[in-house]
């Protein structure tokens, strides 16, 4: 797809990797609308860029999902690429987290995904085109520690994409999926243990695979490879042929618990937990 002119909506735009690439996409010629909760944010982005449409968007409520697709044909008249990018990113222990971290995972990172795209695939067919990317993780398949409520909807954004693809291949509306690995952002993490740095679970003592997959690009990489990705679609692209070759090794049962593990041990250390709460 050419992007000069080409519309395209990106969720969780008001920081890190949707910030970047809307920043990337508008100085390559492609008119952007920018979604997502904190509408400062996004009205400074806004200020670097030429006619940015501004989209304050809680993804959690289904209602504003579909209204943001609506809104952004409304003002440029189609829409040709959506980026799934928003997430909900909840730290919780595994034996602790509740039924609300998880239904609120689900809502912002699989349910508005899935009815901002539906709404999106609409307008997509009748222009006889369009191109949907889900920014998904490879940490489903290694099981993150104290990240389940963000590791399970991620399982769920996979399977949900490899599924869309299967059924839409052949219509004219390309799905891929990104997987970006370990990337050095400013996203905040929703926590019960307080402030919870995003390099928590890597610990620089732990033995050389874990510090090998561990190695972050920035959200400027991920950005270019956006780019790349809209103009040649692809099924799937991961950020680094060490975050491929990762996932390639959550195949194998003993070294992807052994990964995890040094994982939680680095947690644990960190924010002073114990394998397991103690409950009177």
């Amino acid at each position: 797809m050419d992007i000069a002119g080409a519309v395209i909506l990106i969720t969780g735009a008001s920081s890190g990797i949707g910030k970047a690439a809307a920043l990337a996409f508008d100085r390559a010629g492609a008119r952007v609308a920018m979604a997502a909760r904190r509408r400062e944010h996004l009205e400074e982005n806004a200020t670097q860029m030429k006619g940015a449409l501004v989209l304050p968007t809680d993804l959690s409520d289904e209602r504003q999902a579909v209204a943001m697709v609506d809104r952004t044909v409304a003002h440029f008249g189609r829409i040709d690429v959506l980026i799934n990018n928003a997430a909900a990113i909840i730290v919780a222990r595994a034996d602790e987290v509740t039924s609300e971290e998880l239904l609120r995972s689900f809502k912002t990172n699989v349910v508005g995904p899935v009815a901002a795209t539906n709404r999106a695939v609409g307008y997509m067919r009748k222009q006889g085109r369009g191109h949907v990317i889900n920014v998904g993780s490879p940490g489903f398949m290694i099981g993150v520690p104290l990240y389940t409520p963000y590791v399970c909807s991620k399982a769920a954004v996979c399977g949900w994409t490899r599924t869309i693809q299967a059924e839409w291949a052949g219509t004219g509306i390309s799905v891929s999926e990104y997987f970006p690995g370990y990337i050095k952002t400013d996203s905040p993490a929703e926590s019960g243990f307080g402030p919870v740095a995003q390099d928590t679970i890597i610990d620089p003592d732990q033995n050389f695979i874990t510090r090998f997959f561990t190695r972050p690009k920035t959200p400027e990489d991920v950005a270019r490879q956006l780019i790349g990705l809209v103009r040649k679609p692809k099924l799937l692209v991961y950020s680094s042929a060490l975050t491929g070759l990762g996932s390639w090794v959550a195949n194998l049962p003993g070294r992807r618990l052994s990964i995890a593990q040094n994982m939680a041990q680095a947690a644990r250390k960190r924010l002073g937990l114990s394998t397991f709460r103690e409950r009177g």
